[in-house]
């Protein structure tokens, strides 16, 4: 008694062996497809010519009809049709939009977390090293991190004739201290 196994099974071929036929009763159904495609349509002129058939298996093929929706170049309008063997009825089965290879299209989405490693690697690659300058105002990165600190005091400004003028905080706080030690 011999076993079946993998190995020794007879190899059926994967897919189909025929390419699929152009039925001519869907081929001829082009007013039916227009038909389909202009009933959800608004404005019947943003639906074009008819620019030929797409055979997806036996008896089942896509109209495809010119797209000319303002912001829609390159895209066609499609309806799929089909009927089943040795039946005449030919029946929708969808309709829509679908891009051409010369359509604008969106780029591809990219995962958030994926955006957010792009973005880190790029602020690392633009931000400045320790010790370069910045462009423009001469100071080197380790003085423009601590020139916003809040540690320095204001510096105080010499007037022409060699007196030490106040800033604005300091003029106010010795009025106070005037007002106090007059009453």
């Amino acid at each position: 008694m011999s076993e079946t196994t993998a190995e020794t099974a007879p190899q059926r071929p994967t897919g189909r062996t025929r390419t699929p036929k152009q039925d001519p009763v869907l081929t001829g159904a082009v007013d039916l497809a227009r038909e389909a495609v202009l009933a959800p349509v608004a404005d019947a002129s943003s639906v074009g010519e008819h620019l030929g058939v797409t055979v997806h298996e036996d008896r089942l093929l896509t109209h495809l009809f010119d797209c000319r929706l303002a912001g829609y170049p390159g895209w066609a309008w499609y309806a799929t049709v089909a009927r089943a063997p040795r039946s005449k009825h030919v029946t929708v089965c969808e309709t829509g939009l679908v891009a051409g290879p010369d359509s604008l299209l969106a780029p591809d989405w990219v995962p958030w977390e994926e955006r957010m490693q792009e973005q880190e690697a790029q602020d690392e690659h633009d931000s400045p090293a320790e010790g370069d300058e910045h462009p423009g105002d001469g100071r080197d990165s380790a003085d423009a991190e601590h020139a916003g600190d809040g540690d320095t005091a204001p510096a105080e400004e010499t007037s022409t004739d060699g007196e030490t003028s106040r800033t604005e905080d300091e003029s106010a706080a010795s009025e106070d201290a005037e007002d106090g030690s007059a009453s």
